[in-house]
């Protein structure tokens, strides 16, 4: 027996640099969040990149969607992920309760810091969407 949830995220560009997220589990990841009740992937990708870092963007495309398994309070959850490439439009990094820290990097940076394989994936797909 599982449960499903179903999120979205952002991968943001602003300039030669990508916005990261540091989770709870102190790993760097892409802001993103559960999509809620009558919302769209699209809204919730821009809604949870902007509660998370106080930073507003817009959505220039769709990256695709991972899948992958985590317990929680000893529940086995299929969460599926629908990622958008996004740009920069205004703000200031504001880091939410949500998140222990968030961060522009450049490019070779931000790949080294994600470890996760859904992640790096994603992140791939958005350099080659950006030509960059």
């Amino acid at each position: 027996m599982y449960k499903t949830e179903h999120s979205a995220g952002g991968v943001l560009f602003k300039e030669k640099s990508v916005l990261l997220i540091l989770n709870f589990s102190s790993k760097w990841t892409f802001p993103k969040g559960l999509v809620e009740e009558g919302e769209s992937a699209q809204d919730t990708a821009i809604r949870e990149v902007y509660e998370e870092t106080g930073i507003k963007g817009r959505v220039i495309g769709y990256l695709g969607k991972i899948q992958y398994w985590y317990v929680w309070e000893g529940i086995k959850i299929k969460k599926t992920v629908d990622y958008f490439l996004m740009e920069y439009v205004e703000g200031e990094i504001k880091p939410s309760f949500e998140v222990k820290d968030a961060a522009f990097f450049p490019l070779d940076k931000a790949k080294e810091l994600l470890t996760y394989k859904g992640d790096k994936q994603v992140f791939q797909k958005a350099i080659l969407a950006r030509g960059v």
